[in-house]
């Protein structure tokens, strides 16, 4: 896997039928759409498949970053018969809109768009691909949570799920239900986009190597490779240039950070796959174990019919020169 520069860090939208607003206010969201929010951004659509009751499940198209709203509009749309009386699903429904506690910063996975108001990538547009299932239309609403906060919102009814790079552990998993896992990041290695020779991590033996103070990487790089010289900086973008201007031959670091990076820098690159693993699971209220199963569910139909693919191909992959990971296995996580 190589991940380059592309021409912006968020892939574009042409299809009309997704619009998206903002607003914020100082106190957070809540279930009914008439409660105001910490920093929600709306978006609302109908989706080629309509509201019918009845499973959908047409092929996802090839994805490329000017399709992503055909790619949702093509989103499998649940049985009637799985929104069940009673359930999150069916108050969801009722209300006509999913709530989702999202970033709105986080480029390729979750970034509004300053100008358009939309906010696109990967976690945002699974969300909106969850939003067609339950609705047959990708109405989301989003709150833009802090790390501490998440667990409260989903505690007390204020979103409906998290998509939020939320990774599962079995200490979380004491506060909150994690559907999936639905992708795994990691540590990855980053090189000069003109450097052939270093495709891994297996290929930094001997090698001058950039980490970020206090990151995994300090300790995980020589694990692998001993001999590797390890060379800290403070921040990312101080590792960043620190790569350009040759002051090491790769950095490592978290691998959606460098395609964050390399997305917004054409002289870097990443190559291979991650070496480590972080396993990211959508957030879900503790002990609603029928909407878990629902959204476990969902995740397994859209692996299964190629719909997760090609979101990822349309968002993360837009600076990925390679096929699409295979998604973690549902439940292979403690915790999930």
């Amino acid at each position: 896997m190589v991940l380059s520069a592309c021409g912006s860090s968020t892939p574009s939208s042409t299809a009309s039928s997704t619009s998206q607003q903002s607003s914020s206010s100082s106190s957070p969201e809540q279930s009914s759409s008439s409660s105001s929010s910490q920093s929600p951004s709306e978006s609302s659509g109908s989706s080629s498949s309509g509201s019918s009751s009845s499973s959908s499940s047409a092929a996802a198209p090839t994805a490329t970053p000017d399709t992503i709203d055909s790619i949702i509009g093509s989103a499998q749309v649940a049985d009637a018969a799985s929104i069940l009386p009673g359930s999150t699903m069916e108050k969801i429904k009722q209300r006509g809109q999913l709530i989702v506690g999202e970033a709105l910063d986080a480029p390729l996975l979750s970034q509004q768009d300053p100008t358009t108001g939309k906010v696109e990538g990967f976690d945002a547009d699974l969300a909106k691909a969850l939003a067609v299932y339950i609705l047959g239309k990708p109405n989301v609403k989003i709150v833009n949570p802090s790390t501490e906060t998440r667990e409260a919102l989903l505690s007390n009814g204020t979103v409906d799920v998290v998509f939020n790079t939320y990774t599962i552990t079995t200490d979380r998993a004491k506060q909150v239900d994690f559907a999936g896992p639905y992708f795994t990041s990691g540590l990855a290695v980053a090189v000069k986009s003109s450097n052939d020779t270093i495709k891994g991590i297996a290929d930094l033996a001997g090698k001058t190597v950039i980490v970020g103070a206090n990151t995994p990487a300090v300790t995980e790089v020589p694990k692998r490779q001993p001999t590797a010289k390890i060379v800290s900086f403070g921040t990312d973008p101080e590792c960043v240039q620190a790569l350009i201007q040759g002051r090491g031959d790769a950095y490592v670091q978290d691998i959606t950070l460098l395609a964050s990076d390399a997305a917004a820098n054409n002289q870097m690159k990443v190559v291979g796959q991650p070496f480590t693993s972080e396993p990211y699971g959508i957030g879900l209220k503790h002990g609603d174990t029928q909407f878990k199963e629902f959204v476990n569910n969902w995740l397994k139909s859209i692996e299964s019919d190629g719909l997760w693919a090609n979101i990822w191909k349309a968002t993360l992959g837009t600076v990925v020169q390679s096929e699409p990971p295979t998604p973690p296995a549902i439940g292979s996580v403690p915790g999930s």
